[in-house]
């Protein structure tokens, strides 16, 4: 293991890893997750921020978005008291820039679903297929392996209705015939209209893997939650149907909160968590 102290302004790791943004993250003494197939363990002294895993540097410092300019980014989307205390409170919290398959899943994974039930799902899934790292811990199953089970594989994991979407989307990526990675270079309304080709995933899904995995933070996912926070704080723009309004809701944010809208819709998110 490799042991590496960053020094970084405006980064806070405890609402980063807590947000609900990723769900293979445990807290004891300290942080401890699986990135990339590897065990990584985390904590924070004042400024800096301390790391243990074989992974490289770059790939943490890429993998926490430690290079996202805050200061441009907080100034960019704090338009209005509330979002200015929501920044106050919870300074430092960045997006995770977190690999597209496993997002995807994980996302597919929280479809009408508790964050509890979704960790655990997503950890019954890594045990059963898989690779070990260390005691109690294992990388997240391929597309290659998800590709070879079968419906009844999948019972013991608790997917429930997520169950044949999650093979049948490994089963298209394992056979070439969808490009998951390739949404990387498409526009974001072209990687939406991708990604929502795949069975499962709507509007909602289709934007978080695009903020989370993707790094489109003119993203900008509605669900209950941020639906209720923005109409309590916002309710008064939003006038159309309620069939529509959760795409209401993300167009007033794109053009509200600008092209860092996918910041601020964490910090909402952070705040209902709350």
């Amino acid at each position: 293991m490799n042991v590496y102290r960053i020094n970084i302004s405006d980064f806070n790791l405890d609402p980063t890893l807590s947000c609900g943004q990723v769900f293979r993250w445990e807290k004891n003494e300290r942080w401890t997750g699986v990135v990339n197939g590897k065990l990584i363990r985390a904590r924070q002294a004042g400024a800096e921020l301390i790391i243990d895993s074989t992974l490289d540097k770059k790939f943490i410092r890429d993998y926490f978005r430690l290079d996202d300019d805050m200061e441009k980014i907080y100034t960019s989307i704090n338009m209005d008291e509330k979002i200015d205390s929501l920044i106050r409170k919870y300074r430092g919290l960045r997006l995770i820039r977190q690999d597209p398959w496993e997002c995807l899943v994980s996302y597919i994974c929280s479809s009408n679903n508790t964050i509890r039930n979704i960790k655990n799902s997503i950890r019954r899934m890594c045990e059963c297929f898989g690779e070990k790292i260390d005691e109690g811990y294992y990388s997240f199953p391929t597309p290659d392996s998800l590709s070879e089970l079968h419906l009844c594989d999948m019972e013991q994991c608790r997917l429930g209705f997520r169950a044949p979407r999650v093979l049948k989307i490994a089963s298209m990526i394992a056979n070439n015939e969808f490009d998951l990675y390739g949404i990387k270079n498409l526009s974001y309304e072209e990687g939406r209209r991708e990604l929502m080709k795949i069975e499962g995933v709507g509007n909602k899904i289709a934007d978080c893997v695009l903020l989370f995995a993707f790094g489109k933070l003119e993203s900008f996912p509605v669900d209950t939650h941020i639906e209720q926070i923005m109409e309590r704080f916002y309710g008064d723009k939003f006038k159309g149907s309620k069939s529509k309004k959760r795409e209401e809701i993300a167009e007033f944010a794109r053009e509200y909160f600008g092209e860092f809208c996918g910041y601020a819709q964490e910090y909402l998110y952070m705040e209902d968590l709350g």
